[in-house]
């Protein structure tokens, strides 16, 4: 019978939130960080640069006065275990500036040499300097990319309309962050909820030497970690999943709606909790306007 309803996406487990963090350029303070990952049980991206792994460098930019040494290829399998590793081009190039054909080189090659480091296929990207265009993305595309982040800060909760302009809710260095993690963390029902909310912090682990900003990132960690309510996962498991919800298929009438992907979805319809397993269909129940359910 058909009737309205609210049909809104969960997390894996029927969480309401998901938190995931990506840092750039493959620095060799990453060690650091996903030693403080770990102990949080966090998760997240990293997105490297193997055309420039191995380079000793120092940066000296306004504000910024550190080290951007780079982990050799040899190095890049201890330090990442057990977190995605991501595209950011081979040079790390503004891809704005260069004709297609490059782009695509940058991105492919880069994309070929991680994936002969971690053996497995690498689908997920963030653009060098934040900068894109539609060519740029088409390109990205074109290579097998599914997702790219960018440097857009949104300060806010909400999933990307396209995986691949995908912004951020702040920067790990963001004097707004313990606020937006207050926030993130309130309470949110049944009856208020009415999308998924994803806390997506990036930057480069550099910056943490740069401005001192190691144990204030600690406390965020501290903060967000380790909370039942929140599904922590990589950049490609949550494009993965939204996926796997899209792909979810309605009879006429949204009586049955049927999984056919690899992963389990979670649905909340009208307030109730549904787990949609893998290949699977389950029938749903619906409310009357006296708020009973009926067969």
């Amino acid at each position: 019978m058909l009737r309205l309803r609210e049909d809104i996406p969960l997390f894996p487990g029927g969480r309401r939130k998901a938190f995931t963090l990506s840092s750039d350029d493959g620095v060799t303070q990453d060690g650091r960080l996903t030693s403080l990952l770990r102990k949080y049980g966090l998760k997240g991206t990293f997105h490297l640069n193997s055309g420039l792994m191995g380079h000793r460098d120092w940066l000296i930019q306004p504000g910024i006065n550190a080290s951007h040494y780079k982990y050799s290829r040899e190095e890049i399998s201890p330090v990442y275990d057990g977190f995605e590793i991501a595209v950011h081009t081979m040079t790390h190039p503004d891809l704005t500036r260069l004709p297609q054909a490059v782009v695509s080189c940058e991105i492919a090659e880069n994309k070929k040499e991680l994936e002969e480091i971690t053996h497995q296929p690498v689908r997920g990207m963030s653009y060098p300097f934040g900068t894109y265009n539609d060519s740029v993305v088409q390109a990205a595309k074109c290579c097998g990319i599914v997702y790219s982040r960018t440097i857009h800060t949104t300060g806010s909760f909400g999933l990307p309309e396209d995986f691949l302009i995908w912004d951020p809710t702040c920067h790990y260095c963001d004097d707004r962050r313990s606020s937006l993690a207050r926030e993130f963390l309130m309470p949110v029902s049944a009856e208020t909820y009415c999308s998924p909310l994803l806390f997506y912090v990036w930057g480069h682990a550099y910056e943490l030497d740069a401005y001192d900003g190691w144990e204030s990132l600690e406390e965020f960690f501290q903060l967000i970690g380790r909370k039942e309510e929140i599904w922590y996962a990589e950049n490609i498991e949550i494009y993965s999943y939204m996926q796997a919800v899209n792909s979810l298929i309605y009879s006429s009438s949204g009586d049955y709606i049927t999984n056919p992907s690899c992963l389990d979805v979670w649905m909340q319809i009208d307030r109730e909790t549904y787990c949609i397993r893998s290949g699977e269909t389950v029938t749903v129940n619906w409310r009357h306007e006296d708020d009973s359910v009926l067969p």
